[in-house]
């Protein structure tokens, strides 16, 4: 076994685990981008409906590409849970697998686009088998230069470390078998293809059950804790939080290009009629902006809020993060359907607000529904301070967060049947109004702050956990020189 003794660089992981969640981030959120020109291919006559009716199918892919690569980003995750560090061909193969996952927003976009064509799906399909195969050459890279594993794999017998590497190269065949049945089935249909791939969503289950039968049958003990560290079917907490923020900061970025890009003013329209009355007639695209962002900081709000109190994520709770994720990557849709339709008193302005509150609903229901998972698993998945039984006031106040957006997008939802001159005002008062209802119960149950600052000075030791950050040292003038001698700092 190889020690640190060598003239090789080894590097700590957690620039390489951040750098990865930021890619994987901004490659999911940007398969938005060639959805939300929806409104720039309609005419000037063209119905909300219509455009719509021809482009679902966009839609659709958009979300299953954004949760296929959300399992991507899994199975990511899970390999670095082997090493304790990288050295520079780790590194290397690590970039060259993102170089083809960036690759995969035009393979997206180009299914969408010619969705009847097999082409397309076999390119995603070749893209995705290309990044199994590096992670396979990762994990047999790491192992056969085993100084990069974790201590407690290094301390393994060899004939068990080799037993762990199989198991990991067994969990890599499933989703290469999926993406060969995927594009060979292409040929036939690309519906049935698209089905196969929907599969890659839940492969970490399947990994799971297709380990324990491996196990059995070969006649291999191991331990709980050691199957879900290779098989695990969850993922670090801070690791989901830290993918989740970056999506919400891409998407809250990209709603500024509807009034830097698209309805920016030309030099021909300042010239005719003047700067000052070029900005005052943008005043419903910038209504759009700030209230499509105030509901992606109220979105990300709940889910901080969730996250606080979540201990352990299943894969359950991963695929609906991942599908609330989605969901809430349609807002620069949103903003750009409302900023052609809205205001229009017809049809189509009700249209567009009924989607709206659909996209709503359907992203902080994802987020009610995870919470309701972690009730439901008690203190393996959800701290003790946000349990009914031990804090009922964090509790109903956590319950109640959940419960707001859903509740109000609903209200929306079935205003928009009314009238037509009160849909377009309905939505943006109930899109500012809404912050203001969360301060007001905050004032409500603010005492269920306590328990947060209660749990911190006086730690339960079963549920606090310490921050895992290296404190910086801190290197006074005094300790520079030692025996009148310089050292290195």
């Amino acid at each position: 076994m190889a020690g640190f003794s060598d003239d090789r660089d080894f590097f700590q992981l957690n620039r390489l685990k951040g750098y990865n969640d930021a890619v994987f981030a901004i490659v999911a959120t940007i398969l938005v981008l060639p959805i939300r020109k929806l409104e720039q291919d309609s005419g000037p006559k063209e119905t909300l409906w219509n455009l719509l009716e021809t482009k679902w199918e966009h839609i659709i892919v958009y979300l299953v590409g954004f949760s296929v690569i959300c399992a991507i980003w899994e199975s990511h995750v899970n390999r670095f849970r082997i090493l304790s560090h990288v050295d520079d061909v780790l590194v290397w193969l690590n970039l060259t697998s993102l170089l083809f996952t960036c690759f995969l927003p035009f393979c997206v976009n180009l299914e969408a686009t010619f969705h009847s064509k097999h082409t397309p799906i076999i390119l995603i399909c070749c893209d995705l088998m290309v990044l199994e195969l590096l992670e396979v050459a990762m994990i047999f890279y790491s192992f056969y230069h085993d100084e990069l594993l974790t201590d407690e794999v290094q301390e393994l017998p060899e004939v068990q470390m080799r037993e762990r590497r199989n198991y990991l190269f067994l969990k890599k065949l499933t989703n290469p078998v999926l993406y060969v049945l995927a594009g060979g089935l292409s040929m036939v249909s690309t519906k049935i293809s698209w089905v196969i791939l929907v599969l890659v969503i839940i492969s970490p289950c399947i990994n799971r059950l297709l380990g324990f039968i491996f196990r059995k049958c070969m006649n291999i003990y191991m331990g709980g804790g050691d199957f879900d560290r290779i098989f695990g079917n969850y993922i670090e907490t801070e690791r989901v939080e830290l993918f989740s923020d970056g999506a919400f900061a891409i998407v809250s970025t990209l709603l500024v290009l509807d009034i830097t890009a698209e309805n920016f003013p030309t030099v021909d329209e300042v010239n005719e009629n003047g700067i000052e009355t070029m900005l005052a007639n943008m005043w419903r695209e910038f209504l759009t902006f700030c209230g499509t962002f105030i509901i992606v900081a109220l979105l990300w709000f709940t889910h901080h809020s969730l996250f606080h109190y979540i201990r352990n994520m299943n894969q359950v709770m991963l695929v609906i993060n991942n599908l609330s994720l989605s969901f809430m990557g349609l807002t620069p849709l949103l903003a750009s359907i409302m900023n052609k339709f809205g205001g229009e008193k017809n049809e189509s302005e009700k249209l567009a607000v009924r989607c709206s509150a659909v996209v709503i609903f359907s992203a902080s229901l994802c987020q009610a529904i995870i919470f309701v998972i972690a009730l439901c698993k008690g203190q393996t998945h959800l701290l003790q301070n946000a349990s009914p039984s031990s804090s009922p006031r964090t509790h109903n106040y956590l319950a109640m967060k959940m419960i707001i957006l859903p509740l109000i997008s609903a209200l929306v939802f079935n205003a928009s049947f009314a009238g037509r001159s009160a849909t377009y005002v309905v939505y943006f008062t109930a899109v500012f109004a809404t912050p203001l209802i969360f301060v007001m119960l905050k004032i409500c149950f603010g005492r269920g702050g306590y328990d947060i600052l209660h749990l911190t000075i006086e730690p339960d030791f079963e549920t606090f956990a310490p921050t895992t950050r290296r404190p910086r040292a801190r290197i006074s003038r005094k300790d520079i020189t030692t025996n009148s001698q310089p050292i290195a700092v």
